[in-house]
């Protein structure tokens, strides 16, 4: 069941997806900077190991990144639809145990990985159809973006599962064909047909009995169980803590705000207070413990100044960096970078 936009634009999405993009487009920092512009997203937390952000980030980075390259700009990003990139989907997707239950496992899950897109599994009297549409809104040229690089994706995974059959599946784009258009096929061997109804992949009703070549009941099970976790995630408010203290750090010296950081996790500031607070945390007391502990490292090192410590933390001033340290580490500590 599909909940509203605003719900979509707020569901965490991996960071994999933009880190692929920044590093495919982004060959210097000032190009990096450009297509950060506006995302919410800082540089930073691209490098953060298991690191979310909500879908309204991802979508204006495509933006960006459409605005610049085109929409043919998926043919210039392989890592971003490849196979490998899909996780638990794309394990699911291939060892389900017949072509059948493959496209079925895609259109149930595809949204779990990638909600900003919607599928819809439909079957008629010849064919078995994933048909794709967008979650959120995105101007015609974005959305034939975000449609290719899903097409190149699923086209991926089936070129595989349907070896020597691939040819007898069609993707159908409900658009004229780009210019470009000769570039754009070679990336395909199934057929693909412009000004369609709709947004879909069709695979003949006869090939869905195929067993797929990948099948494995096991692997299978596993990785829809860990699908299903994605789609009914239970409250983790320790790791949350983590990840936003890891947040923070990786902002430094600029200080993140409690409103961005529920950005970057992918919900509410209203949501973000709640789950730190079921165990006894709070954002500015995070905030407080990363900067304490970055003031430790340093004091311990000795190699930079007060002024010099004091601008690594963000304090605007040193005698406000002079009276944290005597808060956190008493007289002893204040008094000493009071005379450095």
């Amino acid at each position: 069941m599909h909940g509203s936009e605003s719900d979509a634009l707020r569901t965490p999405v991996s960071a994999a997806y933009a880190r692929a993009l920044v590093r495919a487009f982004g060959q210097t920092r000032s190009e990096r900077d450009e297509l950060l512009k506006g995302t919410g997203i800082p540089l930073e937390a691209l490098d953060q190991p298991g690191a979310h952000m909500p879908v309204s980030s991802l979508v204006a980075l495509a933006a960006n990144i459409t605005r610049r390259h085109g929409e043919l700009w998926p043919l210039s990003a392989a890592a971003v639809w490849s196979t490998s990139l899909q996780g638990a989907l794309d394990v699911a997707t291939r060892t389900a145990p017949t072509i059948a239950d493959a496209l079925a496992t895609g259109a149930r899950f595809g949204s779990t990985r990638a909600p900003f897109v919607r599928n819809r599994l439909r079957k008629t009297a010849r064919a078995i159809q994933i048909e794709i549409s967008p979650a959120v809104a995105m101007d015609e040229a974005l959305w034939h973006a975000v449609a290719l690089a899903v097409s190149l994706n699923v086209h991926a995974v089936y070129v595989q599962l349907l070896e020597d059959s691939i040819g007898q599946a069609t993707l159908q784009f409900p658009w004229p064909p780009p210019a470009g258009r000769e570039r754009l096929l070679q990336h395909y061997s199934c057929a693909v047909k412009f000004n369609a109804a709709a947004f879909i992949f069709e695979v003949p009703k006869a090939l869905g009995a195929r067993p797929s070549p990948f099948a494995d009941p096991q692997l299978h099970a596993k990785a829809i169980e860990a699908l299903e976790a994605i789609e009914n995630p239970q409250p983790d408010t320790a790791a949350l803590a983590g990840i936003v203290e890891r947040l923070i750090a990786a902002r430094l010296p600029q200080r993140l705000a409690e409103e961005e950081a529920a950005r970057l996790v992918g919900t509410s500031r209203r949501t973000l207070v709640r789950r730190l607070a079921e165990t006894g945390s709070a954002f500015r007391p995070l905030l407080d413990g990363v900067l304490r502990e970055r003031a430790r490292i340093m004091l311990a090192a000795g190699t930079q100044s007060r002024d010099e410590m004091a601008a690594a933390l963000g304090y605007t001033d040193a005698t406000s960096f002079s009276r944290a340290c005597r808060r956190w580490f008493g007289e002893k500590a204040g008094g000493r970078l009071g005379r450095g």
